[in-house]
């Protein structure tokens, strides 16, 4: 039994990578780099790596020199998707007379869901809502069944709340181009951009931006759903609705409140909006 033993350290991970027919297990050493996996996608799928993007939730694996295993765990499910290629002129003359195929800009899809892009979670404060207690495991279709995925967005919630905490964070406000229009650009739907310090790494995702009003609403629909005559005291609600709840199943409202209120410690916030709403549903169970 002194022998070799095994499992302390693993000789090899299996990323599961989704990709748009299907599901296929790469495996790699804990040494690989993001490089050497887009390398083994290419051999097994025939996808040019520099047609490929990875992404793990909302955070895309862009440095191809990054330790995969620092960044993923064993089983972890990666999304492919195939970056379109570049057309290239046919005709040398056509060289610098105007517009010419590959100088047009590239219409956005009606058909394209936001929601995919920002993290949108719905338009209404009912709809957030609802999505964060399915995400939280309230069905069978919002629980996280994959162990890789789970641990994942764990370790992502608790590198959130260390940033949030310590300040060790930036947001930037932007504007999705995709929704501009001629008459306004005002109806374009406002985003995130948020680089935080994590695991001793520089992070980045895009979140969506819930404005004053839509944080208040959504606190309001997660308290009233969870709380109760007998079930009213501030630990309660905070599982329902609190900063680790939102870090860990809803990145846009824990930036969005970050970004809503700052120089406020983030737990603060939660307590003092969540106290509120009790207090409104508790006066009011007493009018009726």
């Amino acid at each position: 039994a002194s022998g070799s033993a095994t499992g302390s350290t693993p000789q090899e991970i299996i990323i599961r990578i989704r990709h748009s027919k299907g599901m296929k297990r790469v495996k790699v050493a804990p040494s690989d780099t993001v490089g050497c996996l887009k390398k083994k996608i290419r051999t097994e799928l025939k996808i040019p790596a520099v047609r490929q993007s990875l992404t793990v939730g909302t955070i895309g694996l862009d440095r191809d020199g990054a330790i995969v295993s620092e960044l993923l765990e064993h089983g972890t499910i990666v999304n492919l998707q195939v970056i379109p290629a570049k057309r290239k002129s046919t005709d040398s003359k056509q060289k610098g007379k105007g517009k010419t195929a590959q100088s047009k800009k590239p219409k956005h899809s009606k058909s394209a869901n936001p929601y995919d892009v920002f993290g949108w979670e719905g338009e209404s404060a009912e709809d957030i809502a609802r999505s964060i207690r399915l995400a939280m495991g309230g069905s069978a279709d919002g629980g996280m069944s994959d162990a890789g995925e789970r641990v994942y967005k764990q370790t992502l919630c608790e590198h959130r709340l260390t940033a949030a905490n310590d300040d060790k964070f930036k947001i930037t406000e932007l504007l999705d181009p995709s929704e501009f229009t001629s008459a306004a650009h005002s109806r374009g739907k406002k985003y995130l951009s948020i680089e935080f310090t994590g695991g001793r790494k520089r992070r980045k995702e895009i979140a969506a931006l819930y404005d004053h009003d839509t944080i208040l609403a959504v606190i309001r629909e997660a308290v009233r759903s969870h709380t109760s005559p007998r079930r009213t005291t501030l630990k309660s609600s905070l599982n329902a609705i609190g900063p680790s709840t939102a870090a860990m199943f809803s990145p846009p409202l824990f930036w969005s409140v970050c970004h809503n209120y700052p120089s406020r410690n983030v737990q603060d916030i939660f307590e003092d909006l969540i106290e509120q709403e009790v207090g409104k549903f508790l006066s009011e169970q007493e009018k009726e």
